[in-house]
């Protein structure tokens, strides 16, 4: 069985009500209720609750039935600044028996578990998840007040006793692309980190992970890998959504059409593949557009007419990106939605 870390680098600083500028931290794990205890100077104890969910906005591709992204996680974890690491397996998640998506377990197979009786990981299909639809990982786990590097989840690749996939030649992976009969390898190939952690934390705290599937997944030579662009984790507090109205009449066809979002730094504006690539990207449906869970901060926000063409694992194709209908330098706050319409 092969393990893949999709760590967060950044740092992010954790502060408990009560706790002080100089507290020591001591790990966290299932076996104390996922508790971490911080010791302030004055002897004071301080722990601060933190939720995590899971949540990918709507996107074009076909309904779950016909095409699955399944992944199997078997913990969450966070990295202190001394490497310590506190994780919490699926004895801290939420009716792991429940999170996970029966179609994405071969029928006459089921997910094994461990001498406790709980899974092993639970798996979710990426493509069933909308904009609405969030799956709590964990809820209200406490963690040592104090500075900590990283944020991760642990993937699992690996594969299913069945005899279904026996009799079909075909290995049923826990991690995959496909449908029922004709499952492709997920083959994790960077480093998947989160990106924009630096925050204070005073109260009980929920992130959300977002994936953007169109980003993340690249079908190159008859197998799918899944990299790190467009993926984010982000503060519940500190998100911001983003929507709109589209005139029929600005584009040739509106089935082409995406909503680009980059971030006001004077970089430029790429494509998937480029050096300069958009923050997000939105399918416009029905002549409407939603972004959600955008973290605080200043943005460009562009149409592009016939973006479908445009896919990660290639650079510089020619997307025309409407600069004169733009909404530039748009910033954004926490809590707010913003109407941006084209």
């Amino acid at each position: 069985m092969k393990k893949i870390i999709l760590m967060v680098l950044t740092m992010f600083v954790v502060v408990g009500c009560g706790g002080g500028g100089d507290s020591s931290t001591t790990s966290a794990s299932d076996s104390d209720s996922g508790g971490g205890t911080a010791t302030s100077s004055d002897g004071a104890k301080a722990d601060v609750p933190i939720s995590v969910d899971v949540v990918v906005p709507p996107t074009e591709v076909p309904d779950g039935d016909e095409l699955q992204a399944c992944v199997a996680i078997d913990a969450v974890s966070v990295t202190d600044i001394a490497g310590t690491i506190t994780k919490w397996t699926t004895k801290s998640m939420n009716n792991p028996d429940e999170i996970s998506n029966k179609q994405c377990i071969p029928a006459d197979s089921s997910i094994p578990v461990d001498n406790d009786g709980y899974p092993k990981f639970i798996v979710i299909d990426l493509h069933d998840l909308t904009g609405v639809d969030i799956i709590q990982l964990i809820s209200d786990q406490l963690v040592a007040a104090g500075e900590y590097t990283g944020m991760s989840l642990s993937v699992i690749q690996g594969t299913y006793d069945s005899l279904i996939g026996d009799t079909l030649g075909q290995p049923q992976y826990y991690s995959y692309v496909g449908d029922a009969l004709n499952k492709q390898y997920m083959e994790v190939v960077d480093e998947l980190s989160f990106d924009g952690l630096d925050i204070n934390i005073d109260v009980p705290t929920t992130y959300t992970m977002t994936f953007d599937l169109r980003s993340m997944l690249q079908m190159l030579e008859n197998a799918y890998y899944l990299k790190n662009k467009g993926l984010r984790l982000v503060d519940n507090l500190m998100a911001a959504t983003i929507y709109g109205d589209v005139d029929p009449a600005t584009c040739d066809s509106s089935d082409n059409a995406y909503v680009y979002l980059y971030d006001n730094d004077d970089s430029g504006y790429g494509d998937l593949g480029s050096d300069n690539p958009p923050v997000s990207t939105a399918k416009v449906i029905d002549n409407q557009y939603s972004m959600g869970y955008v973290p605080e901060g200043t943005y460009d926000v562009l149409l592009a007419c016939n973006a479908l063409a445009d896919l990660p694992n290639q650079i510089d194709l020619d997307i025309d990106l409407d600069e004169d209908s733009m909404h530039n330098d748009q910033s954004v706050s926490g809590g707010q939605e913003y109407y941006k319409p084209f």
